[in-house]
């Protein structure tokens, strides 16, 4: 997530001093954000294995409540594609006895694990995710310089 400056405000949360023509771009941005672009789509794409396929018709239609939109499709192909790869490995770890090749395997899911996690943040598949789309923070400003210096 480096380099991708600050997390964005909604509106409503926002306590900046916004001008009116500020808050009003503002609001459009946002009606664009979740209005202004195509639905997800329900089917798959044809490029994804059978567990990543199934993965997408698992969250899709709980992704439609959240403003996932068709331009963001390749990040949720992008976990898909990362939780069957985590599929795929749990199956053969349960296959091999040899402690070498299981520690490979451990290392490689542990990779794909946070590869999930990523992704599953990015597009509102985490609780921490959700909330910071759902819930306004507050900031407590200090009222004046003393209390700017901490005197």
């Amino acid at each position: 997530m480096a380099g991708k400056g600050r997390p964005y405000k909604v509106l409503e949360q926002s306590t900046a001093n916004l001008t009116k023509q500020q808050q009003e771009a503002k609001f459009n941005a946002e009606i664009l954000a979740s209005d202004g672009y195509k639905i997800l789509q329900n089917s798959p794409p044809n490029r994804l294995s059978g567990v990543a396929k199934a993965e997408w018709k698992r969250i899709v239609p709980d992704l439609k409540n959240l403003p996932v939109r068709a331009v963001d499709r390749a990040m949720v192909e992008q976990y898909c594609f990362w939780y069957s790869q985590f599929a795929d490995l749990s199956k053969r770890l349960e296959t091999v006895d040899d402690i070498d090749d299981r520690m490979k395997i451990l290392g490689t899911l542990d990779k794909v694990s946070k590869n999930i996690r990523s992704a599953a943040s990015e597009i509102g598949l985490t609780v921490d995710s959700r909330m910071r789309m759902n819930v306004p923070k507050k900031e407590d400003k200090p009222k004046t310089l003393a209390d700017k210096l901490g005197f």
